[in-house]
């Protein structure tokens, strides 16, 4: 599987180069998003019927051509030992502001067979982005109307996935998170659940919840689940909707497979201007209470983030 991404990133790349010396930039500019930390979880969001997606933007709809790649991070040029702020620019593009976890070392690149990548580790008994897991904000420098968000993760053998964890996507303007009730910006992160079930996790103006709407990922009418021990790729595409209009877009892929099509969706209600402006790095256990916590010392790794204006593994 790295070896088919890597191949298609290849493919991005050489499409972006095209691009930028045609058309010249894809997407307006515009503001980078605030942070913001977990919340506990929610249940199944509302479904959407037909309608493409928003206000002039970046990127091409799925299935088109290859689109520029705006990151590509595979850990390959670091050396294995612990994962510092510092070292986030230099793979993601963007710095953050802030963290949590990388302080306090419980991220590292570990080198296996020659492939290297993070991996995250969580603390026996923790919960929430301040004691467990890991948490960083990648400013895009601009604002994008479409984006695809892939990378790879694998739970550890034997995991123990609990009630539920937090895992990265992409966000815009206030970026709410933490059972706020904010109108003023959208994450589209993802969560683990009970057994290892996949959901994407929102934040926007009409969640049903007070801390987050769930999405599951369904294929061939089952709910799709993670397998601790396997590396899995997981695509989002997000597109904006029209400010106050129920055209948005949000889809999801799972080791190439459709598992989410959401063609109705609104992240922003009438007279917003924001977009997609940031990743956010965002995996922890919880939820916020004991009943959320791993009962000994947990591991998650990830690789081969990539944002891209169009498709990446499908």
């Amino acid at each position: 599987m790295a070896h088919r991404i890597a191949s298609v990133v290849l493919v991005l790349i050489g499409a972006s180069i095209f691009a930028c010396t045609e058309n010249g930039p894809s997407s307006p500019t515009g503001g980078a998003g605030g942070a913001g930390n977990g919340g506990a979880g929610g249940t199944a969001g509302a479904g959407g019927a037909a309608g493409a997606g928003g206000m002039g933007g970046a990127g091409g709809a799925g299935g088109a051509s290859p689109g520029s790649v705006l990151v590509h991070a595979d850990f390959q040029q670091r050396a294995p030992g612990v994962y510092s702020e510092d070292m986030v620019a230099g793979d993601f593009v963007g710095a953050p502001s802030w963290n949590n976890g990388l302080d306090e070392g419980r991220a590292s690149i570990v080198d296996e067979a020659g492939n290297r990548f993070l991996r995250v580790t969580y603390p026996s008994g923790e919960v929430g982005p301040a004691n467990g897991g890991v948490q960083f904000k990648v400013p895009l420098g601009q604002t994008y109307q479409e984006l695809f968000l892939a990378y790879r993760v694998r739970f550890g053998a034997g995991f123990a996935f609990v009630k539920g964890g937090k895992l990265p996507g992409l966000v815009g303007g206030s970026a709410p998170t933490g059972c706020v009730e904010d109108t003023t910006g959208f994450s589209a992160r993802m969560m683990w659940r009970t057994g290892g079930a996949a959901v994407q996790y929102m934040y926007f103006p009409e969640k049903n919840n007070d801390c987050g709407d769930d999405y599951d990922y369904m294929s061939g009418g089952s709910a799709t689940h993670f397998e601790p021990g396997t590396w899995h790729t997981v695509e989002h595409r997000l597109v904006m909707n029209t400010p106050g209009q129920h055209d948005g877009i949000l889809a999801a892929w799972f080791d190439g497979a459709p598992v989410l099509d959401e063609q109705a969706f609104l992240y922003r209600l009438a007279g917003a201007t924001y977009g997609i402006d940031a990743l956010y790095f965002s995996t922890f256990f919880g939820g916020s209470d004991a009943s959320w916590a791993p009962p000994s010392a947990q591991t998650v790794d990830y690789d081969d983030f990539t944002i891209s204006t169009g498709p990446i593994t499908h």
